[in-house]
């Protein structure tokens, strides 16, 4: 009688040297990569954030209805990672129209600005004329400026204005000087707004990438802990994550796959 060899192949085709698989069929396959076991597939920048949040609220339904106790965690996990997206979402919708709207009485104060500084330049030439050393003092750059100067000199360009009327009060009546810090205190009351609610959008975006990220961890993670509890096994993935959901950026199996079967619940 002669004792077989490690590596040794029976009739039946196993090798003496393999160990015994129990309910797993073990597929021929071919050494790939293995990085890319290591990067994280949802950080694909060409999923839209609709067909992410559509795969993330499928895959909590399939991971609670098909329950095993290491997933209570990632469920728990994926969950919060979810409220957190969600919350930064509606954070920067509520961002936008508050940055439109403070953009817009920004705007509309500088369309009616031109005309309300025209009647305090119909003041200072009522008074001294256009030409005059005066009106200089009060429109150095002239009357334009107020129309084509950007939002942040504007209130340089008041404020010189400001300095010249008040110089020349009397013979200019004092009107003239209040009017024109009116319009500075006018145009500080959108501008300053305007800019903080700039801010605040670029604020919320950052949030909005910070749980992003977030919530694509998680997936990884949960998509690693499925790799882990089901090794060569990946019809049981289809089970807990519906890859279509995120389509057309990836791609479907180049086969269909079997029906799985629900893995048994422990204690059952």
């Amino acid at each position: 009688m002669r004792f077989m060899d490690s590596g040794e192949t029976m009739d039946s085709g196993i090798r003496m040297d393999e160990p015994d698989a129990v309910n797993v069929i073990i597929k021929k396959t071919h050494m790939r990569d293995l990085h890319i076991w290591l990067i994280n597939p949802f950080d694909d920048p060409n999923i839209s954030m609709a067909e992410l949040l559509a795969f993330t609220s499928d895959h909590l339904q399939r991971m609670t209805a098909n329950p095993l106790p290491v997933l209570t965690a990632r469920i728990a996990a994926t969950n919060t990672a979810l409220g957190n997206v969600s919350g930064a979402f509606t954070d920067d919708d509520t961002t936008l129209g508050l940055r439109k709207a403070r953009k817009l009485a920004k705007n509309d104060y500088r369309d009616a600005l031109p005309a309300k500084v025209g009647k305090l330049a119909v003041a200072v030439e009522n008074q001294f004329g256009e030409k005059s050393a005066q009106f200089v003092q009060c429109f150095p750059h002239g009357r334009s400026i107020f129309s084509s100067t950007t939002d942040d000199a504007l209130e340089n360009n008041l404020q010189t204005l400001i300095n010249g009327v008040t110089a020349l009060t009397p013979p200019l009546a004092a009107q003239v000087g209040t009017d024109a810090t009116a319009l500075l205190a006018g145009w500080t009351a959108v501008f300053t707004p305007s800019e903080s609610a700039s801010g605040a959008k670029t604020n919320t975006i950052a949030a909005k990438n910070t749980t992003r990220g977030a919530l694509q961890l998680e997936l990884f993670k949960n998509l690693l802990t499925l790799a882990l509890n089901f090794p060569r096994q990946p019809e049981q993935l289809d089970l807990y994550m519906q890859q279509s959901l995120l389509q057309p950026h990836t791609q479907s199996p180049a086969t269909p796959t079997p029906t799985p079967t629900p893995p048994a619940t422990p204690g059952a």
